[in-house]
């Protein structure tokens, strides 16, 4: 097995306060080595992962995991400790270059023994969510200036809020409206870091025509009482605040850990390249995020072309990892 810590230390777009949590869990994977006295586990998994991978339809996910795969770049890794936040860590290297993905084979219920797995499907998925991640990362300088992007996933994130508040507790187009901006707020704030007023600006600028003049008018100068909130954590906190709602936050962060399972409430309250990758795969069948999780194929389709596009400028490093 490899440490790689040294070399590949985990890396992501930017900060969050469980950055800490998700690079421990990610240096507990340990890459099993593709040697002579691991060649028939490898074998047996990437027969198994070929086979799968030929049924699948012609997709975004056939076409990068085929591609990865036949660089040789994936390869099988043993936690200390079974992670519940991670399922594969992505290697890349000092020039922005994919290096490998080692899939968490507790996980993902791989037996590191033989490389035999009843899950083969969910090894697939995530090694395209920890190909997207890589790819977020690689490309954080052209992904950050991605309006259209921004707007995409603003608005997903908003979904999700909708879906975990419960529509029947919205009772007017005002009350979304409400929530819809402070998920925008939350998302710039959380997932880019922007500040207070240069949000407001975005927000008067990209979303006026979106979300409609009359309630940015209104609810803008209301927004000053919510500056110091910076995390996505916090969300709960701004519609109390806000008088959204008038119940604890413990409950919406509740019904949020319900629909996404830990796995998938990481990815939102981390940093945003877990969070897109939470977005595209989740138009998939996968249960490592939780099967409740929004579906909007407009959205997550455009986003996902727009990641696509990325990840075909992809470049890789066929060595490093062995």
């Amino acid at each position: 097995m490899q440490d790689l810590d040294k070399k590949f230390p985990p890396s992501f777009f930017a900060d969050t306060d469980v950055n800490p949590i998700l690079r421990s869990s990610e240096q507990k994977i340990f890459v099993l080595t593709k040697n002579a006295e691991n060649k028939q586990i490898y074998s047996t998994f990437m027969d198994d992962f070929s086979n799968y991978l030929t049924k699948l339809p012609n997709n975004s996910v056939k076409d990068h995991v085929k591609t990865i795969q036949n660089k040789n770049l994936i390869f099988l890794g043993i936690a200390k400790i079974k992670p519940d936040n991670v399922i594969a860590r992505s290697f890349i290297t000092t020039n922005d270059k994919l290096a490998g993905i080692a899939l968490d084979s507790q996980q993902l219920g791989v037996d590191p023994t033989t490389g035999s797995t009843e899950s083969i499907d969910e090894c697939i998925y995530a090694t395209y969510f920890s190909l997207i991640r890589a790819t977020v990362y690689i490309h954080k300088t052209e992904i950050r200036q991605n309006k259209d992007l921004h707007k995409l996933l603003s608005t997903y994130l908003y979904m999700l809020f909708i879906k975990a508040i419960g529509p029947d507790k919205l009772y007017s187009e005002k009350q979304k409206a409400l929530v819809h901006i402070l998920s925008i707020y939350s998302y710039y704030k959380h997932y880019l870091k922007e500040r207070h007023s240069y949000i407001l600006s975005i927000l008067e600028r990209d979303y006026s025509k979106f979300i409609g003049k009359q309630y940015l008018d209104e609810f803008l100068p209301a927004l000053d009482k919510i500056q110091n909130y910076t995390s996505i954590k916090d969300f709960p906190k701004m519609l109390i605040d806000m008088k959204v709602i008038n119940e604890s936050p413990n409950i919406l962060t509740i019904s949020l850990l319900k629909m996404l399972k830990p796995m998938g409430f990481y990815c939102l309250i981390g940093p945003l390249d877990y969070f897109i990758s939470l977005v595209i795969t989740a138009k998939y069948p996968v249960e490592f995020i939780g099967s409740k999780v929004p579906s909007n194929d407009k959205i997550q389709n455009a986003v996902e072309e727009i990641i696509a596009e990325y990840m075909d400028k992809n470049t890789y490093d066929l060595t490093a990892v062995k």
